[in-house]
């Protein structure tokens, strides 16, 4: 890194465009490992469980979430 760290191609979007067919033949080969699997911020708080578990849950969620926002659209003058 100290040696070539002037010519080293930054990290978006060079490095996007340099490993996109190396991405893309990892993707053909459901290679999960070599390429972009984003995640975002929250990633810590992820849970190991069966997506059966889960995408109830995240659907309880959000109808919690758009009840509450009903609610406050409807107070609204």
């Amino acid at each position: 890194m100290t040696e070539h760290h002037d010519a080293a191609p930054l990290a978006y979007p060079e490095i996007h465009h340099v490993t996109s067919a190396l991405r893309a033949a990892a993707r053909r080969r459901g290679d999960a490992d070599a390429f972009n699997l984003w995640a975002g911020q929250a990633h810590e708080l992820v849970e190991a469980r069966p997506a059966g578990e889960i995408v109830p849950d995240m659907a309880a969620e959000a109808a919690a979430v758009l009840r509450r926002v009903n609610r406050i659209v409807g107070e609204a003058p």
